[in-house]
């Protein structure tokens, strides 16, 4: 009888749909009543500065703490939420990521035994996210999206998402990736090309040329300070605070496109991309927010995504479940009110362990794609919807 109320409640999709509808709805309006909604405020003023042709990328204590990063576009596509009351923008802002991130999941080619895994094993690192009202979880499904429409052979709506994720934060372009790796053709590249001189070009329909070219250099120039001071949530902060290395941060950053390059070479030399390319795409979801200066806790639900994607892949070896139980409790659980206050403050925030599981996750990851030992744990079929 309690195995199949179990199953009843875990393996369909209500009880998670349930509890992320409750989060879009409550976290939104907890952090209205608190005013402690900075993230929302920046994107929000960002769009105002935009079409009041003021610098996005100064300070302004006035309206908000910390600085917009974004590229410029992002102003633009952040709008419908901007001119919206505030309370009812953040509370769309909120469904919208939410349900971006969701249907991203319940897309993916795989059985419906391994999305649920995902969706519950991110939902904690997910509501993070959200808490932050960052656009973390729409770069995360980006990613999603654009694998899963190249799976699908709809290569103009992959080419969509790989540069949303560029106009957004300039790492979601991670996932053209794809491109070069499964049968790479001129037409593909073509949309590629085609999509980002669209939304390149969307602040032209406001600014002149040479004001575009202003926006633009201030924007490079913001970045470039960011890039100067600092490491992040990363391998960078992970070296520093274990190993006490405080190198330059581009020398542990080359070091990460190195592997990459060599993956995906090598990937290439052997013709094995529809073999292993679960793993990549776990590989790349990681690799991006690791090996990036400016990751933060909330921008770990793609690392998480990752992970998970690769364990639902893997052969569920001891070692593999023991990485991911690494991965649950330092990276998902350890920011969350069910983790110890004590350890999170004292052992887990001091030494950047959130970044350990990803991580070994990634190493063992690189480790199998060099040596073509991946072979998938389940059959799923490559272009399978769920």
């Amino acid at each position: 009888m309690l195995n199949k109320f179990k199953e009843k409640i875990f393996n369909n999709y209500t009880l998670i749909s349930v509890l992320l509808i409750l989060a879009v709805l409550i976290i939104p309006i907890q952090h209205y009543s608190r005013n402690s909604y900075n993230n929302f405020t920046i994107f929000q003023h960002s769009s105002f500065h935009f079409f009041e042709k003021v610098n996005l990328y100064l300070e302004y204590p006035k309206e908000y703490y910390d600085l917009f990063l974004y590229n410029p576009t992002f102003s633009i596509l952040f709008t419908p939420f901007a001119y919206l009351p505030t309370i009812l923008g953040m509370l769309t802002w909120a469904i919208f990521i939410v349900g971006f991130y969701y249907a991203a999941i319940r897309l993916l080619p795989m059985d419906k035994k391994s999305v649920l895994f995902i969706l519950y094993f991110t939902f904690l690192e997910l509501i993070t996210s959200v808490h932050h009202l960052q656009t973390n979880v729409i770069i995360a499904a980006g990613i999603l999206f654009a694998f899963i429409f190249l799976e699908r052979k709809l290569a103009y709506k992959s080419a969509f998402f790989v540069n949303l994720g560029f106009f957004i934060k300039a790492y979601g372009a991670i996932s053209g990736a794809f491109y070069i790796l499964k049968n790479p053709r001129l037409k593909n590249l073509l949309y590629l090309l085609l999509w980002f001189l669209v939304l390149f070009s969307l602040p032209l329909l406001y600014y002149s040329p040479s004001e575009f070219v202003v926006l633009y250099k201030q924007w490079i120039e913001c970045l470039s300070k960011d890039h100067d001071f600092n490491i992040g949530l990363s391998v960078m902060s992970f070296l520093s605070n274990v190993f006490d290395y405080h190198g330059p941060v581009y020398y542990t950053q080359l070091a990460g496109v190195f592997m990459l390059l060599v993956t995906m070479l090598l990937i290439a030399l052997k013709k094995n991309y529809e073999e292993v390319k679960f793993f990549f795409l776990a590989y790349i979801m990681i690799w991006v927010i690791i090996f990036n200066h400016a990751s933060e806790s909330a921008t770990y639900i793609t690392a998480s995504t990752g992970a998970a994607i690769w364990y639902v892949n893997s052969k569920k070896s001891i070692l593999d479940k023991i990485l991911i139980i690494t991965t649950f409790i330092l990276t998902v659980l350890s920011p969350s009110d069910l983790f110890p206050s004590y350890i999170n403050i004292h052992f887990v925030k001091p030494y950047s362990l959130k970044v350990l599981g990803p991580m070994l996750i990634f190493i063992k990851i690189q480790i199998s794609l060099i040596n073509s030992y991946v072979k998938p744990g389940n059959n799923n079929s490559p272009v399978q919807s769920t």
